[in-house]
């Protein structure tokens, strides 16, 4: 794949996943080697080319996500920033029950009207380290279960088990805070 006034796909990844993160885009452009007005055109023409790759090949979408999971690849791979690896946040969140917990906390917290993300922000994550989170246990989650496999069912109903641990405990938690927002309206 040909690069775009020098920024190839993977480093445009990168700097999209990094500038996600909380990269600022001056520190973008000083790894990259380009002035601000240059990486705002690459950004836009690799953005226009993104749904024709991903057309011709949906491996593309994937590739692209995973620079969201990991943005320390390409030029970026040295650079050190305020962004953690997946490594980092495996070692707070280390299973997929502490992972669930906070799953089903943004859900319960978000249906009784808590802002979804100040509840990610209390356990030290922000939307990109969520999203990693998200992306590593989904793909944990199907190589585990594996549908069809031996055993698959016995795996759905364990993890499913520790999804009712958590909805009990969210829900006994914000049990007093129910919002009715179409209490006031009469038909």
């Amino acid at each position: 794949m040909e690069a775009i006034n020098g920024v190839t796909f993977e480093d445009w990844g990168a700097a999209c996943g990094n500038l996600a993160a909380g990269m600022s885009e001056e520190e973008v452009c000083k790894v990259l080697g380009i002035e601000l007005p240059v990486w705002q055109k690459t950004n836009e023409e690799w953005s226009n080319k993104l749904g024709d790759l991903m057309a011709e090949d949906m491996s593309v979408a994937t590739t692209y996500g995973n620079f969201f999971t990991n943005p320390k690849v390409g030029k970026f791979a040295g650079e050190s920033a305020d962004v953690p690896s997946l490594e980092d946040l495996l070692a707070k969140f280390p299973d997929y029950d502490s992972y669930l917990k906070v799953s089903v906390h943004q859900t319960q917290a978000s249906q009784h009207g808590v802002d979804p993300t100040s509840v990610i922000e209390s356990y030290g994550l922000n939307l990109q380290t969520w999203g990693q989170l998200n992306m590593h246990y989904m793909d944990w989650y199907h190589n585990y279960v594996q549908n069809g496999t031996e055993g698959a069912g016995e795996r759905h109903k364990e993890l499913e088990a520790l999804r009712t641990k958590w909805e009990t405990l969210f829900k006994e938690e914000y049990k007093n805070d129910a919002v009715d927002l179409g209490g006031d309206i009469d038909f």
